[in-house]
């Protein structure tokens, strides 16, 4: 046998360690060329490399600097940025990994199943828009293109007749419309895919706290298309699903699912509660004829209107875009708009633009007439086209549902019929292609909804400038530019944060009787609102730097 000398053996042993020493740097696919990140927040970047290896990211000059864990994935997390660029952004190693043609600006999930991943040339009359789509700074990574079944290296492109094709309609018409309001880059992480169920869709954590939730493909859109950009920087998600409950089964527990996948998203993804914005299902099928129709899809858009509970949730309403027959309904270009009203009045300061379509609220009942609360969101509800309101079904405890005569009074809806003396529950536009013209004067559609469900409990419908969510931009200044206070509700404590000191919080009726008034004298209050009867109220707030009012409505 022959041995080898003993500076071969000392060469051999330092090629080896050096081999190790130099493994690859790489960083998880999504972020590439052309990438947008989102402003005004930490962004993470992550990937993978050896044990103990010192990772340095950089980008327009500020770096950040990890140890590998044994577990080999690191993660940066870099400091919130204004919008610009383009950059470049390197992570750095035993290697170097380099990015380019960066831009730090505003980021959307577009999610859900086909009336979201349907892609601009599915459209016959989207072929113009598709023509003139040119915006440099519109940006897409769709993870999902046709015949994959495992996330690929799907680049970053910027939008483009070339590239427009292949992206999703509502987003894109959703995103063109953010990127003008805003001036800064706009990128679309698109995860929907077609004929896909609601459980498909839960995160595991979801799935293991809650195991009624037994549906075969449970979990699998999740684990395939969700968990590789779970945690991305993202303003929020739009969504789109819904069509594959419509059946007996899951349609009754649509809604409380649907919460689920709410909660569980923005936990998974580890930046709070995110916006999350949804449309309810679009009309399908044969015109509505009968006040008692049993329609597995009105159900699922009630659980929709449910979710409404979840803080920092807002509904869009398709059921005039819908087309007999025909799912993809062709007019995505005013859903993407609906979407866009939503995020520009929640999200960009445009606190004059309405974004919703009358919402049912709460009922009175007075001898045969069902008294209807909506709030309008608008300046007023209208019967499209004229003539008597269509829709409204009343019925008893019992028996079954009758076409109701209503009248609108104010932001109220009056219903009855002669022929139930003593009503107890109203329905409106529930079928799958239901009877509806209530709409406000802005020309956006009521929800559809039944009183026989939860009332939401607390919902603030009217902020004047300066107010916005706690975590999210003010939609304007005071006039005086000096004061931003920001309010959240949540089982009926609300909690008021001001950068100025509170000087003092009014709770009145509509007629303007004092219900409370407290003097905190600190920058944070918590007003309990929980003795109040349904109805109403007016919250006024007042600093050194000016007075708000809020229009609040309780539901017991």
């Amino acid at each position: 046998m022959k041995f080898l000398p003993t500076f071969a053996w000392t060469l051999f042993f330092l090629l080896a360690t050096s081999t190790k020493l130099v493994a690859t740097v790489t960083v998880t696919k999504m972020f590439s060329n052309n990438m947008v990140l989102q402003r005004s927040m930490p962004v993470p970047i992550w990937g993978k490399a050896s044990s103990g290896e010192q990772i340095t990211v950089t980008l327009n000059g500020k770096s950040k600097t990890v140890t590998t864990p044994s577990n080999g994935a690191w993660k940066v997390v870099l400091d919130s940025m204004a919008a610009g660029g383009p950059y470049t952004v390197t992570i750095t190693g035993a290697n170097t990994v380099t990015i380019t043609g960066v831009y730090v600006g505003e980021v959307w999930q577009v999610a859900g199943q086909s009336n979201m991943d349907t892609r601009l040339s599915f459209y016959a009359n989207l072929a113009d828009s598709i023509k003139t789509a040119n915006y440099a700074l519109l940006r897409y990574n769709t993870l999902r293109q046709p015949g994959q079944t495992s996330t690929g290296s799907n680049p970053w492109l910027v939008v483009s007749p070339s590239t427009a094709p292949d992206l999703s309609a509502v987003g894109y018409f959703f995103g063109r419309e953010i990127q003008k309001t805003t001036g800064v880059a706009v990128g679309l992480i698109v995860t929907a895919v077609g004929g896909t169920t609601l459980a498909s869709w839960q995160d595991p954590a979801t799935l293991a706290a809650n195991p009624n939730i037994n549906d075969s493909d449970k979990g699998a859109m999740w684990n395939t298309w969700v968990a590789p950009v779970a945690g991305y920087g993202v303003r929020g998600t739009i969504w789109i699903q819904g069509e594959q409950d419509c059946n007996s089964a899951s349609s009754p527990t649509y809604g409380e699912r649907f919460k689920l996948l709410i909660k569980g998203w923005r936990a998974a993804w580890g930046q709070g509660d995110f916006p999350f914005y949804f449309m309810s299902l679009s009309s399908i099928h044969s015109a509505q004829t009968d006040p008692n129709n049993v329609s597995p899809v009105a159900v699922v858009r009630e659980g929709q209107r449910m979710a409404l509970a979840v803080p920092k949730t807002e509904m869009g309403v398709t059921i005039d875009l819908g087309e007999v027959n025909n799912w993809h309904y062709a007019n995505k270009p005013e859903t993407g708009r609906r979407f866009a009203l939503i995020a520009k009045v929640n999200d960009y300061g445009q606190s004059s633009l309405v974004y919703s379509g009358p919402m049912y609220q709460s009922k009175t009942i007075n001898g045969n007439q069902i008294k209807l609360l909506f709030n309008t969101y608008g300046s007023g509800m209208v019967a499209k086209g004229g003539g008597a309101l269509t829709g409204f079904a009343i019925a008893g405890a019992t028996g079954n549902w009758v076409w109701a005569t209503a009248t609108i009074k104010g932001d109220t809806v009056i219903a009855y019929s002669a022929s139930v003396t003593a009503p107890t529950r109203v329905r409106y536009a529930w079928a799958d292609n239901p009877i509806f013209n209530l709409f406000n004067t802005e020309g956006l559609p009521a929800a559809p909804f039944s009183t026989e469900s939860p009332a939401i409990p607390v919902a603030i419908s009217q902020r004047s400038p300066g107010i916005a969510e706690r975590g999210q931009p003010a939609p304007a200044m005071n006039p005086a530019g000096r004061t931003t206070i920001s309010v959240v509700t949540l089982a009926k404590i609300m909690s008021i944060d001001s950068d100025e000191e509170i000087q003092r919080i009014g709770v009145s009726d509509l007629s303007g009787r004092a219900w409370k008034i407290v003097k905190p004298g600190a920058r944070r209050a918590t007003i309990d609102l929980r003795a109040l009867t349904e109805g109403v109220y007016f919250v006024s707030i007042r600093t050194a730097g000016g007075s708000w009012v809020l229009k609040v409505n309780i539901w017991n």
